[in-house]
């Protein structure tokens, strides 16, 4: 697996300010997700919960970026599976150009899922609806069960 060095090098550049509409699940008018606000925030919960994160990038211009958030993110269920398994965060490429740079997001909606220690995860480029995010989603998951085990393993 190739080792990315977003982890530093996104969590080290700056604090990612999301504007309110990606706050905490739960209030009245926001996302069911509990969006984090920033990288270094949700890298935090990440590692002492040994989650992965996911990493979802769009603009206000993006009309499919906003149908994957409500109907696919948005998803009761998935929201759910997201909350339980995943850190999320958004990321608006527009308002941060150098982690979408250093990620290689070069088309919209870009959905990334990094390990805590910043293994490249999944990569999902574009739309998916509920059933083929959640398979994307879970492999993703299923690979950091992989490569726990693998480095578990070899400092035996």
């Amino acid at each position: 697996m190739r080792r990315t060095l977003v982890g530093l090098a996104i969590l080290g550049m700056c604090v990612v300010s999301l504007n309110e509409r990606y706050s905490a699940a739960g209030e009245p008018g926001r996302s069911p997700l509990a969006w984090q606000p920033d990288l270094k925030s949700a890298h935090v919960i990440a590692s002492r919960e040994n989650k992965p994160m996911l990493l979802v990038f769009g603009a206000e211009w993006c009309g499919w970026c906003k149908k994957l958030e409500k109907t696919t993110l948005e998803n009761p269920q998935m929201a759910n599976y997201i909350n339980e398994t995943f850190v999320p965060v958004h990321i608006d490429v527009d308002d941060h150009k150098k982690i979408a740079e250093i990620l290689e997001v070069e088309s919209l909606p870009c959905t990334i899922v990094l390990s805590p220690e910043a293994d490249l995860l999944g990569r999902f480029e574009g739309f998916a609806k509920p059933g083929p995010m959640y398979k994307k989603l879970a492999a993703a998951k299923a690979l950091q069960g992989r490569i726990s085990q693998a480095s578990s393993a070899g400092t035996r």
